[in-house]
Parts: structure tokens; C-alpha cells; sequence
């Protein structure tokens, strides 16, 4: 939300061809700031996954405000082709994702991705591409490069997901323009099985 590149991914997304985008932003400081407030004083985890999509949705007033093209939309995707814009309502209890921290808005975007049967879902992180751990959705979520329950989430949901550097806009364009996703696809090791 304060990087200089925010308004290049919404331009990016609102005019993206020839596959529709639908935009899902993180709740950032706003985010950081209930989880302070929730160490601070308690509350139940619920209550602060719920405040937390609540920033989610602020953020996504702001990105409305700075991208009029991206359609908003809470639940039911809107027709047409134009980039849309993700603002949650509630718990979002129908996506089906812990209300704990353990799941941010990462699962939430991959969630939504699966409920819309989207092509793929690209998570676009603050680090550099050549800081990303490698694609392994479990060792990435021990790292803090991801969610705690994306690697389960990812055993469930058959949408790709790929992580990408907000730095790399231009990548994303260029990607978007042949119908290909750029950045690295995370993936889930099977387990092991032991006899």
C-alpha cells in the first residue's frame, strides 16, 4: 500500500489481456496494528482475523479510489472483462479459512481464486525475486514468505499459485500480455509415506 509501484499493478490489473484480473489486497499496516492490539490486549483471535479483513477492505477502498476501472465486488464476481477489485464483507466464513492468523491474506486471495475457478492466483510480495525462498509452500510458510495454512490450502485447491516481487510490474505485463504468469509457482512436497 506505500510502495511507489501500487498504482502500476492497479493500472496493470484494470487493463490486463487477454485474462481477466481480480485484485486482492492485503491488510498491510492496518493489519500489523490489530495484531499489536490483539497481543496487546487479548481478544479472541476471531475477533482479530475479522478486523484484519476489515483492513483488507480499506485497502481496498484506497485501490478504488486510485484505479476507478477495477470493478469492485464482495462475493459474486461481476460479468464482463474488465480488472475487478475484491472488497470483503464480514468473516468470509464461505471461503472456508481459519479465522486465526495463521491465515492472512494470502490464503484468503488463493481461497477466492479457487471459489471464482481462476486460471491461477499471483501473490505479489514486498521482497525481491532473488530473495524468494525456494518454491516449496511449506518451506516458505516456516520462512514468513507466506501464510501458516497455505500449504494446506494448497493440497486442497488445484488453482496454480505463483509469488512474484512487487518490483516486478513490468515482468507481470509483459507475462500477461502472452497469457503466461510470471514469478515462481509454489508447490506442496507429498508426504512421505513411512512403513
Amino acid at each position: 500500500m506505500h510502495s511507489a509501484v501500487l498504482a502500476r499493478w492497479l493500472a496493470a490489473c484494470a487493463s490486463s489481456r487477454p485474462v481477466r484480473c481480480v485484485v486482492v489486497l492485503g491488510g498491510g499496516r492496518l493489519a500489523d496494528e490489530i495484531r499489536a492490539l490483539h497481543t496487546r490486549w487479548g481478544f479472541e483471535e476471531a475477533r482479530a482475523h475479522e478486523f484484519a479483513i476489515a483492513a483488507m477492505a480499506i485497502n481496498a477502498g484506497v485501490a478504488a479510489a486510485l484505479e476507478p476501472a477495477l470493478v469492485d465486488f464482495t462475493r459474486r464476481l461481476p460479468p464482463g472483462e474488465s480488472g475487478a477489485l475484491w472488497r470483503p464483507e464480514g468473516a468470509c466464513e464461505w471461503l472456508d479459512v481459519p479465522a486465526s492468523w495463521a491465515a492472512t491474506s494470502d490464503s484468503l486471495a488463493v481461497a477466492l481464486g479457487c471459489a471464482l475457478d481462476a486460471e491461477a492466483v499471483c501473490l505479489v510480495k514486498s521482497p525481491p525475486a532473488a530473495e524468494f525462498p525456494a518454491g516449496d509452500a511449506a518451506a516458505c510458510a516456516a520462512a514468513g514468505f507466506v501464510d501458516a495454512h497455505l500449504p494446506r490450502l494448497l493440497t486442497e485447491c488445484t488453482v496454480p499459485v505463483h509469488a512474484v516481487s512487487r518490483d516486478a510490474v513490468d515482468e507481470f505485463i509483459a507475462a500477461r500480455a502472452t497469457g503466461a504468469l510470471p514469478g515462481r509457482r509454489l508447490y506442496v512436497t507429498p508426504a512421505t509415506s513411512t512403513r
